[in-house]
């Protein structure tokens, strides 16, 4: 089916105002031989995209948002762009003007941004190739775009196959929306009675859900940001972070509440004992989802009571494991299905509401259900190249949200895990204080957890 689900539509929708697009981040060695030219590297992208399904697609709305916007085919070129900074540094502070604008998914559904000759690079042997491999989040989630990524620079180039999806003709846009108009009452009772008998299905069988999603005290990372964006790129040391007996995303998060909980310290803030981090999980395969992004949100505590840094990364993997257990089951998955099932202008009318009511840039939040975000991705072998260059290290920039200030990821390819923070610097200033602060975190925490 190539009409969007809702949870594909709600990225397309909020990237209107603020991007919500996925980035993937890939640097290439050239060393010592000859940087490819800008047309070079525009035909290898253009070749490789031809012979992917997905990246020849944008989208294509229906009148008057009556229903969920189609994928189409796209007879659009791939748009490749250029950074216009030459050095490391430079580029790394474009990047936070580049997550700042979405692509324009009715007219394709990614684009690439390159940067050739770029001087001291980390762990390049001379100058390098930065790219940032940038989709719609309506296309696909974090799995899926580096799916997308490894497809465009895999040294085996993919082999053409024609997309196995029934693509939307635009010629059908107006008859889609009556249809739609005619359906709406059934469509908007038939949502309602699907989620009240799963929502009862899961009750009988789990009990009440009201005691998650519980309030905690605010940090002050929880303001509300601005549309202004700042990111940094940390690539740690090969085996660094992958060399422990705990996973990437257990030594992140331990590192992330050890770094708050210093940061908190050295400006005189409480650091509060129920600090939490917002993780996104990935579904299994082998899950049942009308969505391309297979992804739902759990809490996780952070433990910053505990004292011992091994102890505490124990503590944070066990509350990993049950929050990943929690979120994953198969009846709440079962009630989220259900209650998505909500048509297009009924969900649109309620966002309408929602954000009128929203709290306004810069407001600071005295309880959230999250104080912090922590992405981990497996971003595979390193097993790129882009015209001959071979593939260092990976990264991306987590979107900042309601009552986020700054975001946390760490990307993995192959031995090398690339730490990256994205923040507003119009409501979290200390952005450069604190990333120095969490760059130490890991260290120690390492230290400690590598024989534990």
């Amino acid at each position: 089916m190539s009409r969007l689900d809702i949870l594909d539509a709600a990225f397309h929708y909020a990237s209107k105002s603020t991007s919500r697009d996925q980035y993937v981040l890939l640097t290439f060695d050239t060393g010592d031989l000859p940087s490819p030219t800008f047309d070079e590297i525009t035909e290898f992208i253009g070749v490789r995209a031809r012979s992917i399904p997905d990246l020849n697609k944008r989208l294509v709305e229906i009148p008057g948002n009556l229903d969920y916007p189609y994928w189409s085919r796209s007879g659009e070129p791939p748009r490749i762009l250029q950074f216009d900074s030459r050095t490391w540094e430079g580029v790394v502070d474009e990047l936070g003007l580049l997550v700042q604008t979405p692509v324009d998914a009715t007219r394709a559904a990614w684009q690439v941004h390159v940067a050739r000759d770029v001087e001291d690079v980390p762990h390049a042997s001379g100058r390098a190739l930065v790219v940032v491999f940038q989709v719609s989040h309506a296309l696909t989630d974090g799995r899926g775009a580096t799916r997308l990524a490894r497809a465009l620079f895999s040294v085996e180039p993919p082999r053409p196959r024609p997309s196995q999806a029934r693509l939307f003709k635009p010629h059908l846009r107006v008859p889609v929306a009556v249809g739609a108009v005619a359906a709406l009452p059934f469509r908007l009772v038939a949502a309602r009675l699907a989620a009240r008998r799963s929502r009862r299905t899961f009750e009988r069988a789990r009990g009440s859900i009201t005691d998650r999603n519980v309030l905690r005290p605010s940090i002050v990372g929880n303001v509300e940001p601005t549309g202004n964006r700042v990111a940094h790129v940390i690539p740690c040391a090969p085996l660094r972070i992958t060399g422990t007996r705990f996973s990437v995303t257990t030594t992140a998060l331990t590192a992330v509440g050890l770094a708050t909980e210093r940061y908190l310290e050295t400006i005189g803030d409480p650091v509060p004992d129920t600090l939490n981090a917002l993780v996104p999980m990935g579904l299994p395969e082998d899950v049942s989802w009308p969505a391309e992004n297979r992804v739902v949100n759990g809490d996780v505590d952070l433990h910053v009571g505990v004292p011992d840094i091994a102890e505490r990364a124990r503590r944070t993997a066990a509350s990993l494991s049950e929050t990943r257990r929690n979120v994953l089951d198969p009846l709440l998955l079962r009630w989220i299905e259900a209650e998505n099932l909500v048509p297009a202008p009924v969900f649109l009318a309620v966002d309408r509401r929602a954000r009128k009511h929203a709290p306004r840039e810069r407001t600071v939040h005295e309880s959230v259900t999250s104080n912090l975000t922590v992405v981990s991705v497996d971003r595979g072998d390193t097993d790129l190249e882009l015209c001959g260059a071979p593939c260092l290290f990976s990264g991306g920039f987590p979107m900042l949200g309601p009552a986020r200030s700054v975001t946390h990821g760490f990307y993995g390819l192959g031995d090398t895990v690339t730490i990256c923070v994205t923040a507003c610097p119009d409501t979290f200033p200390d952005h450069a204080r604190y990333v120095d602060i969490l760059k130490q975190a890991v260290d120690d925490v390492v230290a400690v957890i590598k024989d534990a």
